[in-house]
């Protein structure tokens, strides 16, 4: 089951595939609120987070918040 704080792997989009983030809240229509750990839309010297909406099928589970 996931929770807040997995850490996943992101599958699609395709400008974020292989990206890992943390699962930051579930909203309303089922999908996840996923902060990734890496902007691939910045310069490598300004890294502001990115927030992205995704469905389950959109990402897998890398660990756990308790691993």
């Amino acid at each position: 089951m996931l929770q807040v704080g997995t850490l996943i792997r992101v599958i699609y989009p395709e400008y974020a595939v292989g990206i890992y983030g943390e699962l930051q809240a579930e909203e309303k229509s089922g999908r996840w609120i996923v902060k990734l750990l890496k902007n691939p839309l910045e310069d490598e010297d300004d890294n502001e987070p990115l927030l992205l909406s995704l469905e389950e099928s959109d990402f897998e589970v890398a660990s756990t918040a308790e691993e």
